[in-house]
């Protein structure tokens, strides 16, 4: 018995220390997936003015006939209407563009912006400069990524030495515009 009495009080211990724990999160867990985080908030202003925003939680029950795609992660309503899409995409890094993505009525792109970013720093960085963002305000279709002077509408030409990360935005932009179509616009 004396060989199996400190084996019984540690388990004893790490079982209580277990529903404390677990006691404690409960209470003190905040889910803040519904929440506009200041980086967020900025992005929204930036590109969709001032104004009173809100997450879209429940894409159905605002009359939507889809559900939200995996590929979005948040969709963000206007008090005028106005709807962006926070879109996380892989630049060089995986997951390293979170980019918010605001429509016009007519399904084409209002303004983007980058929410943060962990692109390499002097070269994939580069994608939030104003020139290349403005490249995508008022395209509605589907967009490819050109090396070159673009030749074409739908074409969007790269950041020099950062074409991953120019795919990056531009494979967010066309999600963007995959799922406002969806919409019903």
């Amino acid at each position: 018995m004396s060989k199996f009495k400190p084996t019984i009080v540690l388990t004893c211990i790490t079982t209580l220390i277990a529903i404390l724990l677990t006691v404690t999160h409960t209470f003190t867990y905040v889910d803040t997936s519904g929440v506009i985080t200041d980086k967020l908030m900025n992005a929204c202003i930036e590109t969709m003015g001032e104004g009173e925003f809100r997450i879209v939680t429940d894409w159905q029950a605002e009359g939507y006939s889809i559900a939200k795609p995996d590929n979005v992660e948040k969709m963000i309503k206007k008090s005028d209407g106005t709807v962006a899409f926070e879109v996380i995409t892989n630049g060089y890094a995986k997951g390293g563009l979170d980019i918010l993505v605001a429509m016009n009525t007519d399904g084409s792109v209002k303004a983007i912006s980058v929410v943060s970013l962990s692109e390499t720093p002097g070269l994939g960085t580069k994608v939030q400069d104003s020139g290349f963002l403005s490249q995508y305000s008022g395209k509605a279709e589907q967009l490819t990524v050109v090396k070159k002077q673009p030749s074409a509408d739908n074409e969007i030409q790269a950041v020099t030495g950062a074409t991953r990360s120019s795919n990056g935005v531009t494979n967010a932009v066309n999600i963007a515009l995959e799922v406002y179509g969806a919409l019903g616009g």
